[in-house]
């Protein structure tokens, strides 16, 4: 987890970075040369240069990479989340020791549509939500 905090903050700090570097160059001024021709900064550049459809197209292409950034940042790693409780939640079968979010270790002893009951302790059965469960326990 650690360490996919830190690749998150250094892709964002790069983003940003070449953001501001693409933000600089796109904003160089045009100057005249002595010859009469036009440069941008300090080289001369075509009419089809990149800063011309940058400047034309940088808002568009930073939101694109913001949107595509957003999905595999938050939305992805959320579906498999997801995904991954309900492959749980369907995979469950009476007999399964599990463990809940609460942190109670339990063996299933019935399994209805929402709810399942589990046995807790000698007697003691307690129903709770599928969706509770937080892991199947290792034996």
């Amino acid at each position: 987890m650690r360490l996919s905090k830190r690749i998150i903050s250094i892709l964002i700090i790069s983003i940003l970075a070449i953001s501001i570097g693409f933000s600089a160059v796109a904003c160089l001024p045009i100057t005249t040369t002595e010859e009469g021709g036009t440069t941008e900064g300090a080289q001369a550049e075509g009419p089809g240069s990149f800063a011309d459809i940058f400047a034309s197209y940088g808002t568009w292409v930073w939101l694109v990479i913001l949107v595509a950034a957003l999905y595999f940042l938050l939305i992805r790693p959320q579906r498999m989340r997801t995904k991954k409780a309900q492959e749980l939640v369907s995979s469950l079968q009476r007999g399964d020791e599990v463990v809940t979010v609460g942190g109670f270790h339990g063996r299933i002893k019935d399994i209805r549509e929402d709810v399942i009951i589990v046995t807790i302790a000698s007697g003691v059965d307690v129903k709770i939500n599928k969706s509770a469960v937080s892991r199947k326990a290792t034996q």
